[in-house]
């Protein structure tokens, strides 16, 4: 297995990846994992541009030439200081279980120390339980909870 920086080409794999995590996500919330085909090219443009900028970083896990896995963090500026926020970790299922997530993590928790980061977050579910496993297998720590309440019926559907 190699990790590498994304490339243009590789955006077709990414969003398979994506659309197979969807899937796996909507165990945990169905109402927010509702995507429609203009999300989906949104969401490639903004990997297209991740790709460039300096950041943000992409990368992939790749076996035999096939994009197993990938994650994709950006550097955000809080006051003087300086946070790594990793958008994505994905690893297809197939895989999942053989440490490729965790050497994603450690590659870009490297980009980030390099650029000069004090932290590094993420956003997990909280029933995805084998994603907080190996978060904190790495050293990531429970810090706050984001929380919501439905306050109608309606379906919460952003991405559509």
């Amino acid at each position: 297995m190699i990790i590498r920086k994304a490339r243009k080409e590789d955006i077709n794999a990414i969003n398979f990846l994506d659309r197979e995590s969807t899937r796996y996500h909507e165990n945990f919330d169905k109402d927010f994992h509702t995507v429609s085909e203009k999300f989906w090219t949104m969401k490639k443009d903004s990997q297209i541009k991740a790709i460039k900028s300096s950041k943000e970083l992409i990368l992939v896990a790749e076996i035999d030439r096939k994009v197993i896995g990938y994650i994709w963090g950006y550097i955000e500026e809080v006051i003087k200081y300086k946070i790594g926020k990793i958008q994505e970790l994905i690893v297809t299922f197939k895989e999942r279980g053989k440490g490729i997530g965790t050497r994603l993590i450690t590659e870009m928790l490297n980009f980030f120390k390099k650029n000069k980061c004090i932290i590094s977050e993420i956003e997990v579910f909280v029933d995805n339980l084998p994603a907080l496993k190996t978060y904190e297998k790495i050293g990531f720590r429970k810090r706050e909870y984001k929380m919501q309440l439905k306050l109608d019926n309606r379906k919460f559907s952003p991405f559509v």
